[in-house]
């Protein structure tokens, strides 16, 4: 049972991050499960997308809040779809596959969101890898009992953690 996690102030750098891990991961044919930020071109930047392996589906996680709107909201209904659509992969999980979840974020921090999938994912005994933001390390450290190892922001060293044989 493995859980890391990487935290990293700068906005933006854990979501690039994971997402190109992701990618790599894939790429080298690594069986992986990941719930990632998307970054598309959208109508206003904060807009919020995931891409969702395998299915490589991306979603938007936005609210739409209407013509002439500046701003955006999460729509958890939405963050909660693919939280669903994630569970069900780590379902049909191959054995040896991973996770990478883009953050313990708000939603998590509130007991919601995919804080469900950390633990299904490690009960099937898959490495689970979360980018935890400075505004909610505190929570996710009360939530992982000790059981989390901080991971340096390092390509390989992620890598290595995610396809290490148990």
């Amino acid at each position: 049972m493995r859980l890391g996690f990487v935290t990293l102030s700068e906005r933006g750098r854990a979501d690039r991050l994971l997402a190109d891990l992701a990618e790599t991961l894939r790429a080298d044919g690594h069986p992986l499960i990941a719930m990632v930020r998307a970054e598309i071109a959208a109508p206003r930047p904060c807009e919020m997308h995931l891409r969702l392996l395998p299915g490589d589906r991306i979603v938007s996680i936005s609210q739409e809040l209407g013509p002439g709107a500046d701003a955006c909201t999460l729509d958890a209904g939405a963050l909660e779809g693919a939280v669903a659509e994630t569970a069900r992969a780590i379902e049909l999980a191959a054995p040896g596959a991973a996770l990478i979840l883009n953050k313990f974020g708000k939603q998590e921090a509130a007991g919601r969101g995919s804080r469900p999938l950390i633990g299904a994912a490690l009960e099937r005994g898959m490495a689970v890898l979360i980018s935890v933001p400075p505004e909610t390390r505190a929570e996710f450290l009360i939530f992982a009992e000790g059981m989390a190892t901080e991971l340096a922001p390092d390509p390989a060293v992620l890598a290595a953690f995610l396809t290490a044989p148990d």
